[in-house]
């Protein structure tokens, strides 16, 4: 008996998986595809956690705006009181000096410094502000698909606005201190436009580690700058990059073109935006950094503090 015709062939489970058991000729699944067939990864749809690449933030983005544009609408009338009252106007308080210099035979000079910093202080309050409102109220949206109350959306940013005001009121002395130490006078006319971008690249530099770092600070506990800059290393922010130099030219546009009434509503817009763009890039660097999600992120920032 010629027992090389009477082999006998174990078909084991992935090849009967794998085999189309209607067809025909009665034959079996190929190894060499079976081997090779990889299942297609399933589409990420969190709300809020965007995937790589620049697409992918832009629809996140967009429909954080979409979602939270409503219920964003109180806050940003909250910070367009300062934001009227306070910033870009520093050049202001500066023509105010001759003034000081008559109050108290004098004194009222030493009180310069104290009202400039102070004056740089409150005038952080706007980007304070929108980017509490959008960690207070987009990130457990998105992950409650509820939107939370006012009292709930305190509760989740207030032990926190002190170290975010602290730091955006050093951020603020930084950015506006910078026109008054470097003048055209001191560097002539033709310098006014090379330094005016030297300006707005420092200020749009600022805004966008400082909105990750805000991120970091209302999210979560124990990190500060060496966790932002991380973060930052992580992705290519150049919607927040975008989002940050419109708050340094829009509103300064808009005064010139329309008036302060137009420049307050602008720059209300464009910091809320920025704020919405550095809450999206934050948890976008989070996600390339380990698998998260808006559910997470809010365990987190929901987390009592110890």
């Amino acid at each position: 008996m010629d027992h090389g015709e009477a082999r006998i062939f174990m078909v084991e489970a992935p090849v009967v998986a794998a085999a189309d058991p209607f067809d025909p000729e009665g034959r079996t699944a190929d190894l060499t595809l079976s081997r090779g067939f990889v299942p297609p990864a399933p589409s990420w749809t969190d709300p809020l956690v965007a995937g790589p690449g620049q697409t992918a933030w832009t629809q996140r983005f967009g429909a954080v705006l979409a979602r939270n544009g409503l219920a964003l609408l109180p806050v940003m009338a909250l910070a367009a009181l300062p934001m009227h009252f306070f910033v870009g106007r520093i050049d202001e308080a500066v023509v105010t000096a001759p003034a000081l210099s008559d109050l108290a035979s004098g004194l009222g000079l030493l009180l310069l410094p104290v009202m400039w910093l102070a004056y740089l202080a409150v005038s952080a309050l706007p980007q304070v502000l929108a980017l509490a409102g959008v960690a207070g109220i987009a990130l457990p949206r998105a992950a409650d698909r509820l939107r939370p109350r006012p009292g709930r959306v305190w509760s989740l940013v207030a032990l926190r606005l002190r170290s975010l005001w602290l730091w955006f009121a050093a951020f603020s002395v930084l950015t506006g201190s910078l026109p008054l130490l470097l003048t055209e006078e001191q560097f002539g006319l033709a310098a006014a436009v090379p330094l005016a971008l030297v300006l707005g690249v420092v200020s749009t530099g600022v805004l966008t580690f400082g909105g990750v770092l805000g991120c970091v600070v209302l999210i979560e506990r124990g990190h500060g700058r060496r966790r932002a800059v991380h973060l930052l290393s992580l992705v290519r922010p150049v919607g927040l990059i975008a989002a940050a130099a419109g708050v340094t030219v829009v509103p300064r546009a808009a005064d010139a073109w329309l008036g302060e009434a137009a420049a307050t509503v602008a720059g209300v817009v464009a910091v809320q935006l920025w704020a919405i763009a550095a809450l999206v890039t934050y948890a976008q660097a989070r996600r390339a950094e380990k698998p998260v999600t808006s559910r997470s992120l809010f365990g987190e920032q929901a987390a009592p503090e110890e």
